[in-house]
């Protein structure tokens, strides 16, 4: 069942007409989630619940889409336009149904709140309502959810392949980064070797001393020193994402202080681990590691001050909730659910430690598809 047709199935339930997604520029990333390819101009993608899907693109993007969907066994009417009253006159013949999804979120602020579908501007949500006035347009959120939250058995085929050739590059580092170098050098060339292979999925966090110790750093020129360097990057290779941290020391053998940290993280990612299995609360693996740190005498609340995992896929940070030990008991893992596993130790204008890895929620057993070294690499 390709996504066309289980966005049918849903759309069913739904009780909707369609869904319809409207892109330009890339600004919703579920056309290229969709489509498999990337458009970059103004363009309509539309999945029908009688399977009469239909895609609005222009003249010169249209063939380009036409034949992606084909090589994914999807069966839509691709149509050019080559003017906005065209466009007009052909998108009204398409909304002008009883029932439509559209993709904007709910309410922010609740713990199920759907902000991952916030993806249409106000301008094209308020044209939409002038064109189709009769038409209920309703949040996507849901198709979004069940068509990205839980991974079918290709999606984790790309993500044991994305995250091999992830880690592949990681274990090259120590031959790449040299005393002297700055931050950024450090990331080109680290994305360098992505662009052979896809895609970076974010921009590379490259964290050299006190820099460690923000866990979303902005990548600078400050050049590499001695002790601590924090690298968190993700590769994209076909639809699915990598997300890893590795932490290296870089110099003479590594302080007492943070040897400490890098096994105290290592040991609760292991416990962590355990409970990264279908139907445990979201939460319960990030109690687990916090229990384990703070045992190890680690204030965790003024140390680890970020979740312990979220979800991972097609974006970086994919659809699902967050692990953390604040989430609610409502959220339960399901197996073949991915997530990334990423405690950290952070002081302030000093160095931080952060080990990060991807995994696959599983029925007894989670599946690790990455891994940090059980003894930190030095450089």
């Amino acid at each position: 069942m390709n996504k066309f047709e289980k966005s049918q199935t849903l759309l069913k339930e739904l009780n909707g007409d369609g869904w319809l997604i409207v892109c330009n520029e890339g600004s919703d990333v579920n056309s290229r989630f969709l489509l498999g390819v990337e458009s970059h101009a103004r363009h309509y993608i539309y999945v029908a619940v009688n399977g009469e899907h239909r895609v609005l693109a222009v003249e010169m993007e249209a063939p380009m889409i036409e034949k992606s969907l084909k090589n994914n066994g999807v069966h839509a009417k691709v149509d050019s336009y080559n003017s906005l009253e065209d466009l007009k006159s052909k998108l009204s013949l398409i909304v002008n149904k009883k029932r439509i999804a559209l993709n904007f979120g709910e309410n922010i602020f609740s713990q199920k709140g759907t902000n991952y579908a916030d993806f249409i501007h106000a301008g094209d949500y308020f044209s939409l309502i002038d064109l189709a006035p009769n038409t209920e347009f309703f949040s996507a959120a849901p198709i979004i959810y069940d068509l990205r939250c839980v991974k079918s058995q290709e999606d984790l085929k790309d993500l044991r392949n994305v995250c091999k050739a992830t880690i592949e590059i990681l274990e090259s580092l120590p031959d790449i980064v040299k005393l002297g170098m700055t931050e950024r050098e450090v990331k080109a060339e680290i994305e360098y070797r992505y662009m052979k292979l896809g895609r970076p999925s974010f921009p590379a966090i490259v964290g050299s001393g006190a820099n460690a110790a923000d866990p979303h750093h902005n990548t600078s020129t400050k050049k590499v020193e001695p002790g601590v360097l924090l690298v968190d990057t993700g590769l994209q290779i076909d639809q699915m994402c990598s997300d890893i941290t590795w932490t290296f020391w870089l110099g003479n053998k590594p302080s007492d202080e943070f040897l400490k940290a890098y096994n105290a993280l290592y040991e609760s990612k292991e416990i962590a681990n355990k409970y990264l299995i279908n139907n445990i609360p979201n939460s319960i693996p990030a109690i687990k590691c916090r229990e384990y740190l703070a045992d190890e005498g680690y204030d965790h609340e003024k140390l680890f001050f970020h979740g312990f995992g979220h979800s991972l896929g097609f974006e970086a940070h994919d659809i699902g909730a967050r692990i953390s030990w604040k989430v609610s008991d409502d959220f339960i893992l399901k197996e073949n659910m991915v997530y990334t596993s990423e405690p950290g130790l952070y002081w302030e204008d000093k160095w931080g430690v952060r080990l990060e890895d991807d995994i696959v929620i599983g029925k007894e057993k989670c599946e690790k598809l990455t891994y940090n070294h059980k003894d930190p690499i030095t450089i």
